[in-house]
């Protein structure tokens, strides 16, 4: 750990989605998911992307999701945030797999 404070604290999530899920409803998601930047105050930043296949490391995930806070309650907060358990509801479903990772940033 290091004595300095942190800038940041980033969650970030990456997906592979199943088989059957469309491309229009990981439009929906991402959209929706975008969207909770204005409605859930303790998150900062949402930067999405997709894999580019440079490299044969990904292990079939596709999309990531990286969310900024502050700091490490507003990331706790955001996890609590009922728009967010409710957004969850239809995002976790489409999931063959994730990983996610939580970190200060310095």
């Amino acid at each position: 750990m290091s004595s300095t404070k942190p800038k940041a604290v980033k969650h970030t999530l990456f997906v592979k989605f199943k088989d059957d899920v469309t491309r229009e409803q990981i439009e929906k998601i991402v959209n929706d998911f975008t969207h909770l930047v204005i409605q859930v105050e303790p998150l900062k930043s949402l930067h999405w992307g997709t894999n580019l296949g440079i490299h044969d490391l990904n292990f079939g995930y596709t999309h990531a999701f990286e969310t900024t806070f502050e700091d490490v309650e507003g990331l706790q907060e955001y996890l609590d945030s009922p728009i967010v358990n409710k957004f969850a509801e239809g995002f976790l479903p489409t999931m063959a797999q994730q990983f996610v990772m939580d970190y200060e940033l310095y």
